[in-house]
């Protein structure tokens, strides 16, 4: 065996074992967590405003629903708003400890470039500050062909990554706005199983070669390098009070994974998944593990490792440049929009 082949088996093992001990023993490792409600039932979150993509179901759904009974302002971005109005509206008929739950609902579709502009707009106009942004819709298409959206993107690094961090940048202005703004990815130990083949997100792969479980992990690893770079690029702007956070959830029992065969046993429910989604929303206790202004944490809630495809910066910046051509954005987009807003 050569160094290349064994280099690649190493790799393999690498990324087959972190994704299989996070799924497998995940509720091993949580079982002394304390629920999702306990770790926001001394907080009061009134003044705060939250957005989160994909609240209808799931991880969303609980994270949204939690954040609110604590009493944030919440906007549901989602793409069906009427079943985001009807989950709207029995949360306000629980009506918490007395409390109205102050939610809003607006359409955002991940699917279309154009739409994620539209809501930006919208929002941006009304010049309000914004205190977490928590990119969680996506999408797991199991043993589809490769499919492309109308913008001419790869579907799952389009939902999963582009379109999200697009988002993330057009609501920049908002967020530097906030006192101690943060923005949350939603990420996945599938991340391991990704690649950095940006040459691939906008045109086919040769026949037979596409792996949608491997193009949803590319989608997942590119999300979390291009927030890395985000992060070192705010701090290099003196942006010093910008959080960025990538977050695991865990397998979690969702319409995202409704098609896949896989162990229920294993799985966590909503609940249980947006648990660290919530701890790196609220907690003061995550900012201390921020190396250059961004942490992965993982289900357990503690900080996680990445997969060494995302510790090569090289890489990061490559993944960087490819959403910005991707979105037509010049290379200084970010630092032009800082300056304009100092002025």
């Amino acid at each position: 065996m050569n160094w290349k082949t064994w280099l690649k088996n190493t790799w393999e093992f690498i990324r087959y074992w972190e994704i299989q001990k996070e799924t497998i023993f995940q509720k091993l490792f949580t079982y002394h967590l304390p629920s999702t409600s306990s770790l926001l039932q001394s907080k009061d979150l009134s003044g705060i405003t939250v957005i989160v993509t994909g609240s209808t179901s799931g991880v969303g759904l609980h994270t949204a629903k939690q954040l609110a009974m604590a009493g944030a302002h919440v906007i549901m971005a989602c793409r069906n708003v009427n079943a985001a109005n009807k989950i709207a509206s029995m949360w306000r008929e629980e009506v918490y400890n007395s409390r109205m739950p102050n939610v809003e609902v607006m359409e955002l579709d991940l699917i279309s470039i154009s739409s994620v502009r539209r809501f930006a707009d919208e929002w941006e106009r009304r010049g309000e500050p914004l205190d977490i942004l928590i990119n969680n819709a996506g999408i797991l298409k199991i043993e589809d062909a490769q499919r492309f959206t109308g913008d001419g993107i790869e579907e799952h690094m389009q939902v999963n990554h582009v379109a999200p961090a697009l988002l993330t940048l057009l609501l920049l202005t908002s967020l530097r706005k906030a006192p101690s703004p943060r923005i949350i990815n939603v990420s996945s130990v599938g991340h391991y199983s990704g690649v950095v083949e940006p040459q691939y997100w906008n045109s086919r792969i040769e026949e037979g070669k596409y792996n949608s479980m491997i193009a949803y992990g590319s989608s997942k690893l590119a999300h979390i390098m291009f927030l890395k770079v985000l992060a070192g690029k705010l701090l290099g702007q003196k942006q010093t009070s910008m959080q960025c956070f990538a977050v695991h959830p865990g397998a979690v029992c969702t319409n995202l994974n409704a098609g896949a065969r896989m162990n229920l046993v294993f799985m966590f429910d909503g609940t249980e998944g947006a648990r660290s989604v919530i701890l790196c929303a609220t907690s003061d206790s995550v900012t201390k593990n921020l190396v250059k202004g961004f942490a992965y944490y993982s289900c357990t809630c503690e900080p996680g490792k990445v997969s060494p495809k995302a510790e090569d910066m090289d890489s990061c910046f490559e993944i960087w440049q490819k959403t910005l051509d991707i979105l037509d954005m010049k290379d200084d987009y970010l630092a032009r929009l800082l300056d304009n807003q100092s002025n």
